[in-house]
């Protein structure tokens, strides 16, 4: 062991290609002092990792010569401890899943088609400035809540001015004076913003990193907001862009992979996003800092001393990946450190690919047969920010100009398992009530549909990135139509916008074959409680009973009688039907309707939002009667606090780890493990897989709480181990 293993390494030739440099460091020296850096590089991934996790004693880079300097004190990339937990609190609630999900699509999209409708009517395009860098760039803006305080233009500059600064590494004045610059005219800009919010906040994440997980009266100061802001503006603000164009650009090495994505981007531009970041990280090096003296990778490492994990490196390192210098959507590992590592790790990790995913989508349905054009030359820079500075492509014109090519890529969307579908077309739109329209679907061909139960519900592919869950409401008897509502949701993931405002008559759908996780319970008596769009499942279902000779009552509740749908459908059942509208009567008394079930002993039918599932789960215990519940909300794969935990595959004879940020199902996918899944939601019962060992953290809308209890079964789609593994029958 040497205190100092020195490498000499021109920084100039990292900037240019430093990945021969990262092979020679892996193979010689996989911790070496730098001297043109003034820093240690640790190069492998393991040794990354290790460091980036914290381990033996790493931690923020608090004495970082040029972070620090231009971004301030404290920020939530060098800072630790309770002050790092602080600043990432008002940081990572709003690029959470969940959140994302709900914002993304009408976030992006309009900004991708509009950079692209800039682009029609061209057979060429230099993508980084064109396309990828300004929706990057718009989408974090808008996100911050910075859309009306600076423009697009200005952003790119700062994001350029800052890098000066923080790539400064031979301590230039003149560097420094830029970003300098930078940041005086990004506080002058900010700070009045600021103040606003916290005087009256919003939803924007300039207002989440003042209020977030602090006291109603205590927002955290301006001065402890703004450096954490520079390093978003610095560290998000092109990355995803930044990353789209190095997953391009690989694609172009494979271009049989390429036209796989193009033929199934759903299945593959995921995978290409995922190989990409590994291929070239967007941030390539990151510091962390000893807080002792320390032995890594042969060096002597002192308390004090710098050492930079260099992910680039460590996504190559041949150890780890088959042929890591090739771009490979096939690749068997995928685990990449792109992200960091530890309590540092990326918050916006979701978000970014979210936002490449989009641009990808786009891209593809509006530029066909994308290639290099051979009269240009991509120019790829850089290795703590590693990226394509330019990449001049040529496609071919789309026969209707570009922005209609996108409309009808996304009228018929291919699913990931075509097999589990029936291509049928719109028959019917129908308006049933206040934001709520019914489809009727046909075999093009007139064929019979194939059967299906009362309780069962199909999916719809509309949107290419996830099939949306709508329960079958008409008749069984009826082999010619499928008939579902749909309601117009707020917070829509795109499958209901895309239903209510641009699915017409005429149009071909992939629609998956039934499935049945609501099935009619066994009984002499039952009632129904269909709750808003929950009176779905509850007409076909409630007609069986009444074919079956039961003794039926359906309750059916609504917040105002004219956003209740199918009450004609309902009324034809042939039983007793209460209609009952929120704003006329008041809340219907759930108490008074479990009492009489229990008086003469009926199972009770439900559907419908979260409240009212809770309350009749809560008092049908109570007074033991039977209940067989449907909801329609999702379940929540990711939460604050989520923590790792080991999977033992018995079946497979395998141990997987699952990382705090992925589902058990993402782990077995990485891993090379089909699993059957449709909705990642936890409703629709596709993922479910038996337990053998280990207690179930549920999270599912699905399973009922007796069968929660007993533990023998979860839906790995969101569920996670509420302890250290889970032994499961795979």
């Amino acid at each position: 062991m040497t205190r100092y293993p020195v490498v000499e390494l021109s920084l100039d030739e990292l900037e240019d290609d430093p990945y021969p440099s990262y092979a020679r460091l892996r193979r010689e020296a996989p911790v070496a002092w730098v001297p043109e850096a003034g820093v240690w590089f640790a190069s492998t991934f393991d040794l990354c990792g290790l460091v980036g996790r914290g381990e033996l004693g790493f931690g923020g880079a608090t004495n970082h010569p040029t972070l620090q300097r231009v971004f301030g004190r404290p920020n939530i990339l060098t800072a630790d401890g309770q002050e790092h937990d602080d600043l990432r609190a008002g940081v990572d609630p709003p690029l959470q899943p969940g959140p994302v999900n709900a914002m993304i699509d009408a976030l992006v999209r309009p900004v991708a088609r509009h950079y692209l409708a800039s682009i029609r009517g061209r057979s060429r395009s230099e993508l980084m400035a064109d396309y990828f860098e300004p929706v990057s760039v718009e989408a974090l803006r808008r996100v911050m809540g910075l859309d009306e305080l600076v423009d697009t233009t200005t952003l790119r500059r700062w994001f350029a001015d800052l890098n000066v600064g923080v790539s400064n590494f031979g301590h230039d004045p003149e560097g420094f004076a830029i970003a300098d610059r930078a940041t005086l005219e990004i506080e002058e800009v900010v700070r009045p913003k600021l103040e606003e919010l916290r005087r009256k906040p919003d939803e924007s994440m300039l207002s989440h990193m003042l209020w977030t997980g602090r006291a109603p009266d205590d927002p955290r100061a301006i001065d402890l907001v703004l450096p954490s802001l520079k390093v978003i503006l610095l560290g998000g603000m092109q990355e995803p862009g930044h990353a789209a164009g190095s997953t391009l650009l690989g694609l172009f090495t494979r271009p049989d992979q390429l036209a796989m994505t193009y033929a199934d981007p759903a299945e593959f531009v995921p995978l290409a996003i995922h190989e990409g970041l590994r291929w070239i990280a967007p941030i390539g090096a990151v510091e962390r800092q000893a807080s002792r003296d320390v032995e890594l990778g042969g060096a002597w490492i002192q308390a004090g001393d710098n050492v930079m994990t260099v992910l680039g490196s460590a996504n190559r390192d041949e150890s780890r990946f088959d042929d890591p210098d090739t771009f490979d959507l096939d690749r068997v590992n995928r685990t990449h450190q792109a992200f960091g590592n530890g309590e540092h790790f990326c918050a916006g990790h979701f978000f970014a690919r979210q936002v490449e995913r989009i641009m990808f989508e786009e891209m593809l349905a509006a530029m066909p047969n994308l290639r290099l054009d051979p009269d240009g030359t991509p120019l790829v820079t850089g290795w703590v920010f590693r990226a394509p500075k330019k990449l001049p492509v040529q496609f071919d014109l789309p026969l209707d100009g570009g922005r209609e090519s996108i409309t009808v890529a996304r009228a018929i969307v291919e699913p990931s398992r075509a097999e589990e579908t029936v291509v049928l077309r719109v028959e019917a739109l129908r308006h049933e009530a206040d934001g709520i329209v019914s489809i009727e679907f046909a075999d093009p061909d007139g064929h019979d549909l194939p059967g299906w139960q009362p309780g069962a519900h199909v999916d719809l592919w509309v949107v290419d990135t996830h099939p949306a869950h709508y329960s079958l409401c008409g008749d069984p008897a009826d082999r010619l139509r499928w008939k579902v509502a749909v309601l117009r949701e707020p917070n829509s993931r795109g499958a209901s916008a895309y239903i209510h405002e641009r699915l017409r008559p005429g149009m071909l759908v992939h629609v998956g074959l039934p499935r049945n996780t609501f099935p009619l319970p066994d009984a002499d008596r039952y009632h129904f409680v269909a709750g808003g769009i929950g009176v779905t499942p509850i007409i076909p279902l409630a007609r069986a009973a009444v074919e079956r000779r039961a003794e039926v009552r359906v309750t059916y509740c609504g917040r105002t009688a004219p956003s209740m749908a199918l009450t004609a459908d309902l009324l034809a059942v042939g039983c007793d039907v209460t209609l009952h509208a929120d704003d006329e009567r008041g809340l219907v008394d759930l108490a008074a309707l479990v009492e009489e079930a229990a008086a003469c002993d009926a199972t009770i039918v439900a559907c419908g939002p979260e409240g009212l599932i809770d309350a009749l789960e809560r008092l049908a215990e109570q007074r033991g009667v039977a209940l067989s519940v449907e909801r329609f909300a999702a379940g929540e794969a990711h939460r604050d606090g989520d923590h790792a935990f080991e999977v033992n595959l018995i079946g497979s004879q395998m141990a997987l780890h699952v990382a705090e940020d992925q589902t058990i199902l993402d782990a077995l996918q990485c891993a090379g493990i089909e699993v059957p899944n449709v909705c990642r939601e936890g409703n629709c019962g596709s993922c479910e897989t038996r337990v053998l060992a280990g207690t179930v953290d549920h999270r599912d809308v699905l399973l009922t709480p007796r069968q929660r209890k007993a533990n023998d079964r979860m839906m790995i789609c969101v569920s996670r181990a509420a302890g250290a593994t889970l032994d499961l029958d795979r």
